[in-house]
């Protein structure tokens, strides 16, 4: 019998499809108030006896990606391959399609929903889902065939797995993150490294350290580099051009139109993937320069919501670490910088290096003061209870400023202290700032 352990979108997915085929399982979510919204609509006899009830007693445990492995009561003596995520139930229902698989620190949504958008302007039948939108079991809920999988892993999901034996598997940078569920940088990476495919290509940055040093491996097949920092990579990308040393032999290729939604530097890591994916389907290059040109990002990713002569405000709630929110800060000038939340990493120091984009810090949440101690010696910086007093603030410093103002939310930490998630948090920001436009 299985058990599915912990009932957020995930693990409801997979529920319904243990349902469809008809097997026996058990469920469980630690959250009270989850158990009792569920009961009303599942059937109470799935939910497990936890006083007389064992882990160790099931065959197989699938636990929700949200919660952590490192946990005592996940930890047998002998070793076991019982404890699963809901990534290896995925797997072991794929039959004929072909997985294009996508992990790495940032930019990893963003690059599904491009290759996504390109199969989609193919009228190509495809499933986009996984650590975005739709959880990896709804892709078989329905009686709809996919010719194709596009699906964002992280690295709690890849987890239990060895090889998800991919058509293309795609890493698309490394740098420090979730270091408060893993031991060090190494445990983390190593997790990452298991997207890795056998017998299909393997798309992998050269332009962090880690990356790299993946890409170097000896033992990993059908690799293809990519930069935007190294001409010599396999394919490059620059200002407005692909560099092709791969497909073809050395070919510079133009790229006249970017979306406004791909603006920044570091989107250009995710249109030089989308560009290899193309070439590697055998897709027209025809629909991929339109779907860059017309490109429409997720909400909250350095998202633009506000602009004219004076001002410019970004939304980049899913910054959730440091090298994200650097990534943001390197394309604005005279920036008012927004962090906070519960701080996933201890380095904010580093941000001290871009100090001459910014004019002043302000923090909120749970990590403030320790951010605040690390940052103010530097800079100027303020510290606030929550979002709606730190804005009200932000738009007093900059009423009379005489040249254009970013104000930038790249909270560079997780959302779970005051919000369900960085969308809440991302709405939030949205809705505060909007609501104070209108009074000006």
């Amino acid at each position: 019998m299985y058990l599915v352990y912990g009932l957020q979108k995930s693990g409801i997915s997979l529920v319904k499809l243990l349902e469809k085929k008809n097997l026996d399982f058990k469920i469980w979510d630690d959250n009270d108030l989850v158990r009792k919204k569920l009961k009303k609509v599942i059937n109470q006899n799935l939910f497990i006896d936890k006083k007389n009830c064992k882990l160790i007693d099931f065959d197989k445990i699938f636990v929700s990606p949200g919660i952590s492995l490192r946990q005592k009561k996940f930890q047998f003596k002998k070793k076991t391959s019982k404890i699963q995520r809901d990534l290896n139930f995925y797997i072991s229902n794929l039959e004929k399609q072909n997985v294009i698989a996508i992990t790495g620190t940032n930019g990893k949504s963003t690059t599904t929903k491009l290759i996504g958008d390109i199969l989609k302007k193919q009228k190509i039948s495809r499933f986009v889902g996984g650590n975005i939108g739709d959880p990896l079991c709804n892709a078989f809920l329905s009686q709809k065939k996919y010719k194709y999988h596009v699906i964002e892993l992280s690295s709690f999901q890849l987890e239990t797995v060895n090889n998800i034996n991919s058509k293309i598997s795609i890493i698309t940078n490394l740098s420090y993150d979730h270091l408060d569920r893993y031991k060090d940088m190494n445990d983390y990476i190593n997790q990452k490294k298991n997207i890795i495919t056998k017998n299909g290509f393997n798309l992998i940055s050269i332009d962090d350290s880690f990356s790299k040093k993946i890409y170097e491996k000896k033992n990993i097949k059908n690799k293809i580099s990519f930069s935007i920092l190294n001409p010599k990579a396999d394919v490059y990308m620059g200002h407005s051009f692909i560099l092709d040393n791969y497909f073809h032999n050395n070919k510079k290729i133009d790229v006249k139109y970017i979306s406004r939604d791909l603006s920044g530097k570091f989107n250009n890591q995710n249109i030089v993937i989308a560009y290899i994916c193309n070439k590697l389907l055998k897709l027209s290059e025809n629909f991929f320069f339109d779907v860059i040109k017309n490109f429409k990002g997720l909400p909250h990713r350095s998202k633009i919501i506000f602009e004219n002569k004076k001002l410019k405000i970004i939304n980049n709630s899913k910054s959730t670490n440091i090298s994200s929110t650097i990534n943001s800060i390197v394309n604005y000038n005279n920036i008012y910088l927004i962090l906070g939340g519960i701080a996933k990493e201890k380095n904010f120091e580093i941000i001290l290096n871009f100090k001459k984009n910014i004019n002043c810090i302000y923090l909120f949440g749970k990590s403030s003061k320790f951010i605040e101690n690390k940052l103010k010696k530097n800079i100027y910086v303020k510290r606030f209870k929550d979002l709606k007093q730190l804005i009200n603030h932000v738009f007093a410093d900059i009423k009379f400023n005489k040249t254009q103002s970013t104000i930038l939310f790249a909270p560079a930490c997780s959302s779970y202290d005051q919000y369900k998630n960085f969308e809440e948090r991302g709405e939030e920001f949205t809705k505060l700032v909007l609501k104070h436009l209108k009074k000006t």
